[in-house]
């Protein structure tokens, strides 16, 4: 590719990124009487988003050719060192999922990402090489807008019309699983870092091993090996990138592993007894991510049918440090800051036998998708506005209640270390004791949107209700 011009423009847009960052301090909570920073406009970034318009406005060849053919393209590597955030809590969210590419929206997060990476074939965790080709006026005003004093999406919210009119395949960029998670993660979260980890399956950095179908006590221990150099890789990334928080909106089970094979190996399905052996190799990952000391994890719940199918989604002593999260879909709960209130009409996905904590998306199910004031919000393919959710599914909402733990540890614990003990008691005042009419008394039952319970509305990055374009 030839070097990118430079334009007049250009730097005004990455002043901002260039500025040192220093030691990262937590951030005072701001006045009541504040407005969010996502309704203040000061004369600096109003300028740099009319530069941005005309930018894009004067990128004629996408704006006439949707397909870009003849257009101005650019291939712009990921680098881990452009990471820079004025406000740095330290602990940082390891989001592991879906992620074979970097999609697009995360270019304009990309001073908050620590990181991305993917198991070898060795069970090594390495960084992944990715580089995104995107029209080269796109990568600049998103660039432009990575700066380490976060920007609320809504700021922004002035571009996004006119970047899905002159860029609308580059939209299609941020489709994905792990995309979804990251776009609810990343703006509700502004002081939390991240780690982007691609999905951790044996087909993908065990092949051989997981298609061995004998069957035998040495192909099981050659299979748990192989998890165990993950496992150990695991510790030390989270030991580096100072992660104290996991968002896993995915698992393993037999139907998954019996899926699996099908997909990716030959000869004759085994039986249940052999896959159930593949399936418990799965277990010093599992322990990594559910039982390392002072490190907690979210993980979305499923209908999961009994301990031998579904090990790691049932309750289970060895894995402490783990809340599965499910969902309910209304858009008047009635419930407490602290969950109180009229359970018996609220429903919830999936069973209660499945699940730690439910959380209300404030979205109706069905189209039109009809929300309440507080809906779960992500950010847009571009980064540059919020909107409400369509789908309920609990890879959507374990982000909220990750963000929700964070809110209680940052709202109620601020400056102590996060140890196994105050994940407890974190996860205590997530789920008081307090709901006689449900099992053991605990309030399961979670509004955390209704009542403002994220950092962004704490820290005043937004209000506690959405308001629409």
């Amino acid at each position: 590719m030839p070097p990118v011009p430079p334009w007049s423009w250009f730097s005004v847009l990455f002043l901002g990124a260039l500025c040192a960052c220093g030691t990262p301090v937590p951030a005072p909570v701001p006045p009541e009487d504040t407005p969010p920073l996502s309704e203040q406009m000061d004369p600096a970034l109003a300028a740099r988003l009319q530069v941005a318009r005309e930018a894009v406005l004067a990128d004629t060849c996408f704006r006439e050719r949707p397909d870009g053919d003849g257009c101005e393209w650019g291939e712009f590597p990921f680098d881990p060192g452009a990471f820079a955030m004025s406000h740095d809590s330290g602990e940082a969210i390891l989001v592991i999922d879906d992620f074979p590419t970097l999609p697009l929206r995360t270019l304009r997060y990309q001073n908050r990402l620590r990181g991305y990476f993917r198991v070898d074939g060795q069970g090594r965790l390495a960084p992944a090489s990715f580089s995104w080709r995107v029209p080269v006026t796109l990568y600049r005003v998103l660039q432009s807008f990575a700066t380490p004093d976060c920007l609320p999406a809504e700021q922004l919210r002035s571009l996004e019309s006119l970047l899905s009119e002159t860029y609308p395949d580059q939209a299609n960029d941020s489709a994905g699983h792990g995309s979804f998670v990251f776009s609810v993660l990343v703006e509700t979260n502004p002081h939390q870092s991240l780690v982007l980890l691609d999905t951790l399956r044996f087909q993908t950095f065990a092949a051989e091993e997981f298609c061995d179908a004998s069957g035998t006590p040495a192909s099981f221990e050659r299979l748990r090996a192989k998890a165990s150099v993950v496992a150990d890789g695991l510790l030390g990334l989270m030991a580096e990138h100072g992660v104290r928080y996991v968002n896993l909106s995915s698992g393993v089970t037999l139907a998954s592993v019996r899926e699996d094979w099908m997909a990716s190996c030959q000869g004759p399905l085994p039986g249940d007894d052999v896959l159930r052996g593949k399936l418990e190799a799965y277990t010093p990952i599992y322990a990594a991510l559910f039982n390392t000391p002072g490190v907690f994890t979210a993980q979305s719940a499923i209908d999961a049918v009994s301990p031998v199918e579904n090990p790691f989604d049932f309750p289970s002593e060895a894995f402490p440090n783990r809340l599965r999260v499910g969902f309910i879909t209304v858009l008047e709960s009635g419930l407490d800051a602290e969950g109180r209130g009229a359970h018996a009409s609220l429903g919830g996905w999936p069973a209660r036998a499945n699940v730690d904590l439910y959380v209300n998306t404030g979205v109706l199910p069905q189209r039109p998708f009809e929300h309440n004031r507080t809906p779960l919000l992500q950010a847009d393919a571009f980064g540059v506005d919020i909107l409400p959710i369509t789908r309920a599914t609990t890879s959507w909402v374990t982000p909220l209640a990750l963000s929700r733990f964070i809110h209680a540890r940052s709202a109620h614990f601020a400056g102590q270390e996060l140890s196994d003990a105050l994940i407890r008691q974190v996860m205590e005042r997530m789920r008081p004791p307090r709901c006689a009419d449900l099992p053991g008394g605990v309030c399961i039952y979670q509004d955390p949107l209704l009542h403002g319970q994220t950092e962004a509305v704490r820290l005043n990055y937004r209000r506690r209700e959405y308001t629409a374009p």
